[in-house]
């Protein structure tokens, strides 16, 4: 079993490295939609990590995250499965 994904501290360097948006303060309860970050950079953060931790996020289960909590369980999940 692997260790779980920091979530919220790789959202907070991808979020640097693709829109150059510096965040603090960020908890699982985060709304990602009242971040300020546009589409364009939100797909560009999904395709980030996708690239970092070689997952693949189907878009039926990226409609449903609203919060960085939501993504966290998205992103364990799919490297559980990828690691099973």
């Amino acid at each position: 079993m692997s260790a779980p994904v920091d979530t919220i501290s790789l959202f907070t360097k991808a979020a640097l490295e693709v829109s150059g948006k510096q965040l603090s303060g960020l908890t699982n309860d985060t709304v990602i939609s009242k971040l300020g970050l546009d589409s364009v950079a939100v797909m560009e953060l999904v395709s980030y990590f996708e690239e970092k931790l070689e997952i693949r996020m189907p878009d039926e289960d990226l409609a449903s995250i609203q919060t960085l909590g939501d993504l966290g369980k998205l992103v364990n999940r799919l490297v559980a499965q990828k690691a099973a």
